[in-house]
């Protein structure tokens, strides 16, 4: 069986990973409503149903998901590699930001 991801908005910048994924496979990532598909390759071991990046984010840009910032890049993480609180800081839900 491939592995597959789902992009939910074309912005995005992270794709979610249809069951789990171990470092150097290929998944096959569809963005939501179109027909066209993209390979990326595992960088790292990914739990089921988790983020990683599709294209290579710089530290400090934001964490695109669902057309919207989810939070922001704590140091660079290639494309490939798993988006998580280790790499990214949120700034949802947060009361030491201002609108967060």
């Amino acid at each position: 069986m491939s592995l597959r991801a789902l992009i939910i908005h074309p912005d995005d910048n992270v794709a979610n990973l249809i069951g789990a994924g171990s470092k150097g496979e290929s998944v096959q990532c569809t963005i939501e409503g179109q027909t066209k598909t993209t390979k990326i390759a595992l960088l790292d071991d990914i739990p089921a149903n988790h983020k990683f990046a599709r294209v290579d984010i710089k530290a400090g840009a934001p964490i695109i998901k669902y057309g919207l910032s989810i939070g922001r890049a704590s140091r660079g993480i290639k494309a490939g590699q798993y988006v998580h609180v280790h790499n990214i800081e949120s700034n949802r839900g947060r009361g030491d930001l201002k609108n967060a």
